[in-house]
């Protein structure tokens, strides 16, 4: 349960695709995110299993995979390494809902919660531009 001092980001726009592309985009192994600092997934989405989100060999993200509901619901423990100032906060928790609205259409929710200090400052910071760019990755390209 996150503590007091933990913080809640949260970011939800329509995307103008369908909810299987997002999943796509979201758990493909070892494919470079220009969205996202050019990382990419290491690990699968299972349930009970780890993973890495990382760039240039290092680990970005680290955590496992709490619950996988494809292609509508993706939670994850997430333990950021990105820097010695967030290395040593406690994990938090990154949920992904994805709920259909049209045929080529859906609402795109993240959720972050339970971080603390750098971490938490970090993700409020930067979570509206890197999903800005997610949306405009989708929507632009063929990525689905």
């Amino acid at each position: 349960m996150p503590s007091a001092a933990s913080t809640e980001t949260i970011y939800s726009t329509v995307l103008a695709c369908p909810p299987e592309d997002v999943w796509r985009a979201l758990t493909a192994s070892n494919v470079p995110r220009s969205w996202m600092w050019d990382s990419s997934l290491r690990g699968t989405v299972e349930p009970g299993s780890d993973y890495a989100l990382y760039a240039d060999g290092n680990n970005l993200i680290v955590g496992s995979v709490v619950e996988a509901d494809a292609p509508y619901r993706l939670v994850l423990t997430f333990d950021a390494r990105w820097d010695d100032r967030v290395a040593d906060e406690p994990a938090g928790e990154l949920e992904y809902l994805i709920t259909p609205t049209g045929e080529r259409e859906c609402m795109f929710s993240v959720r972050l919660s339970g971080l603390t200090g750098a971490t938490a400052a970090a993700v409020e910071q930067d979570t509206p531009e890197l999903y800005s760019r997610f949306k405009f990755w989708l929507e632009q390209s063929d990525a689905g």
